[in-house]
């Protein structure tokens, strides 16, 4: 009756949001806190990250509360909206990352003593269990949530929480966890961070409202006197019901003749209206040696979906699915129901044809049940056949041994060297066979032993040509030798080795680093693709760094990575992807430029590092061309903020595009001697820009190509006699002169421009 009552409490709770009282949501984030700072806490193992899961977990579900159908379920909302933000968080890893939530005071608890003292301890132990089970034993350390409910949050089988449970029960200490429950008890039930969260979603009036009104931080004695007397009345209650039972026992054994007269005076009873009160009638039928056989009903549904196991948006059409006797077809988004069923836990099978794919799977008609993924082989019914070809890139010969893994939506990068779900396949010409049921963009990478993964991008549409053979030349593998340097020129073990791109699927379905340096700083990756790679390097205690590095087929390239100082200037310098330095690099100060480009140290390739004073400051950095440049001199002004505390992040990346100026020139009628292009982009506030200069010689129209997206002005001087880049700086002044504004965008990639002088 109690959870009932709290339920349709919540229920009435979301309806007043509804209704424009954002200030109702206090309750809700009273009620949850516990439980979404232990999923935050599982993920992240961090009490800093974990209070920052648990605020932007509130401020999201706050905006989600407009899907929720069943009140029932805003537990299990609220634990995969806060798995998702803490998998972002963590995925992401910005440059704060890791850093506290700026907080209105000081946190309840000394943070950085519990971190160190309790919660790492408490990571070791859970360090040998799935995140799964972290989170099942802390729901019920912090919440005291009971296996059911924590199946219910978790989107789980019982069963399988259960034994969760006992697993993880079995092997921590006691001692330590109930220690960590009551410590964090004031940070869990934070006055400060409900105070946050209302600030977030409904503005500082509101949240001061429910400052004024919540529960928590207040002192509790009040409850004792009134827990003291509802016991008492709830005791004489129990007293005075087993006494007037005992009463009317005594009256039913000396008048037992008047039982006819007693049966037709409950016959004109009504029937009870609780189901308590109908489970004890029952009872007492029962123990009047009235047996009744028992009536299951059967008007309940079982729903769910059978998916493809690499791609689980992808639902399977055209497959049985058999439960209690009855059976139906997956529809087109591989989606079924069958209705009709007894209300608890049944047994999916699931076949195509003769073939059973899946057998004794457990689903419920309570709650949802999660997808069946399914691997798509020569059972499955596929609309989409693929064919490929693996050979060796320079000689030619097929390879028969090979990995393939495919991923979808083109992501940047893949992370092949870290995906788990690589299929090996054989065959003695090399040829890849592979099915899909769904039209989609698609990135399917193989490898094999010796040779780096090799992607091929292809788009399944409704012209797709079975008979097409896709051709996979892979390169030897190229291999990287590495040493972390720390801020103090001291080699570092135990730095975690991280990609920088991907997609949130791509590092979930495989982890979230490629392995941490040695003893001795060092780490070695041997099975990486060919071409441009780029790394985080992260210490817990010297901070982040970064590398962007090439690698050729065949070849070991060594490189030396130093993580940034704090107080420092620090960030990438690529061009078009690829790690570059820097030809000039000036600090603006008063309308001069102070010239800084002696005083760079490249802590790895494609990373800078410069010590200047800590304040507001404008920089203008200038890189020359590499191979396929037209330009020949580019550079950016860009503003930062640089503090003490920490490096201070400003990137640098001079990249290409698909953008195109073109047009005719004309000076004076006739075609000029010199002339020379400036392109300027405006890259947002506080004049913010970059410029691209052009030597177009003695041009009498031109086509710039490889521009980036988006707007800016178009400079075009011209001159009637020769001139070279190195005189262009001191005589533009004097040169004739035309400025235009443009735009390119995706939708219109190329612009016109004709001048005339």
């Amino acid at each position: 009756m109690i959870a009932l009552s709290r339920t349709k409490h919540e229920a009435a709770v979301i309806r007043k949001v509804f209704k424009g009282e954002p200030e109702a949501y206090r309750y809700l984030v009273e009620q949850y806190q516990p439980m979404v700072y232990a999923v935050a806490l599982a993920h992240t193992g961090n009490i800093y990250l974990a209070d920052k899961v648990v605020v932007a977990t509130f401020k999201d579900g706050f905006d989600r509360l407009v899907s929720l159908t069943d009140p029932k379920r805003l537990g299990m909302l609220l634990c995969t909206v806060a798995q998702g933000e803490a998998e972002k968080l963590v995925g992401r890893r910005t440059a704060d990352w890791n850093k506290p939530r700026k907080r209105e005071g000081d946190p309840p608890i000394d943070m950085k003593w519990v971190q160190s003292e309790l919660i790492d301890p408490l990571n070791e132990e859970l360090g040998s269990f799935t995140v799964q089970e972290r989170k099942g034993i802390l729901l019920h350390a912090f919440c005291g949530l009971s296996v059911k409910n924590i199946a219910a949050a978790l989107k789980i089988e019982r069963k399988e929480a259960e034994e969760d449970l006992a697993r993880t029960r079995e092997n921590i200490e006691k001692a330590l966890l109930k220690e960590v429950v009551n410590t964090l008890y004031p940070e869990v039930n934070n006055k400060e961070r409900l105070v946050a969260i209302m600030t977030e979603v409904a503005g500082p009036f509101v949240a001061e409202k429910a400052a004024q009104e919540t529960r928590i931080g207040k002192s509790k004695r009040r409850l004792i006197p009134m827990i003291v007397a509802v016991s008492t009345v709830i005791v004489l209650t129990i007293g005075g019901y087993f006494g007037y039972r005992a009463f009317v026992s005594i009256i039913s054994d000396t008048q037992a003749d008047d039982d006819t007269t007693i049966a037709s005076r409950n016959e004109g009873e009504t029937e009870p209206e609780t189901e308590g009160e109908t489970a004890q009638a029952e009872a007492e039928a029962e123990g009047e040696g009235e047996t009744k056989p028992p009536v299951i009903p059967s008007n309940y549904t079982i729903e769910g979906r059978v998916v493809d196991r690499r791609f689980p948006q992808d639902g399977i059409p055209s497959l049985k699915v058999i439960v209690a006797d009855q059976e139906t077809e997956t529809d087109y988004y591989g989606a079924f129901v069958i209705r009709g069923v007894p209300k608890g836990q049944h047994f999916v099978t699931i076949k195509y044809g003769d073939s059973v794919l899946v057998e004794n799977r457990r689903m419920n008609t309570e709650g949802r049940n999660s997808s069946v993924e399914i691997t798509v082989d020569e059972r499955i019914p596929a609309r989409f056949l693929f064919q490929g070809r693996v050979f060796d890139r320079n000689t030619k010969e097929p390879i028969e041994v090979f990995e393939v893994a495919t991923c979808k939506d083109f992501p940047d990068m893949l992370q092949p060297y870290l995906l788990k779900r690589f299929r090996e396949q054989r065959h003695p010409e090399g040829i890849v066979n592979d099915r899909f049921v769904t039209l989609g963009d698609y990135t399917m990478y193989v490898r094999s032993r010796g040779y780096a993964p090799f992607p091929l991008q292809f788009t399944i549409d409704e012209n797709w040509d079975l008979h097409r053979v896709y051709e996979f030349p892979l390169y030897r593998s190229a291999t990287l030798e590495a040493v972390v340097y720390g801020p103090n020129e001291l080699s570092i073990s135990g730095a975690a080795v991280m990609p920088r791109q991907g997609t949130v699927h791509g590092t979930a379905a495989g982890k979230i680093d490629y392995m941490s340096t040695d003893s001795m700083g060092r780490f070695t990756l041997y099975t990486l693709p060919i071409g441009i790679q780029s790394f985080l390097i992260y210490h817990i205690e010297h901070g982040t760094g970064r590398a962007i590095v090439e690698l050729e087929p065949g070849k070991t390239t060594q490189i030396k990575i130093q993580l940034p100082r704090k107080g420092a200037l620090t960030g990438d310098i690529t061009i078009n992807g690829k790690p570059a330095k820097f030809s000039e690099f000036k600090r603006r100060t008063s309308g001069s430029g102070v010239d800084l480009t002696r005083s760079i140290n490249y802590n790895a390739p494609g990373q800078y590092e410069v010590v200047i004073t800590p304040e507001p400051v404008t920089i203008m950095a200038a890189v020359n061309p590499i191979d396929g440049c037209s330009w020949f001199d580019r550079r950016m002004e860009l503003n930062a903020v640089v503090v003490m505390e920490e490096p201070t992040w400003l990137d640098f990346n001079f990249s290409a595009g698909p953008g195109t100026i073109y047009g005719d020139v004309s000076l004076r009628e006739t075609a000029p001697r010199a002339v020379f292009v400036e392109i300027v982009y405006n890259l947002g506030k506080d004049s913010q820009r970059e410029r691209i200069l052009y030597d177009l010689g003695t041009t009498s129209s031109f086509r710039l190509t490889d521009l980036p997206l988006g707007s800016g002005t178009f400079h075009l001087y011209a001159s009637p006699r020769s001139m070279s880049k190195t005189d262009f700086a001191s005589a533009r002044a004097l040169m004739d002169r035309k400025e235009q504004s443009f735009e390119l965008d995706a939708a219109n990639t190329s612009v016109q421009i004709d001048v005339a002088l």
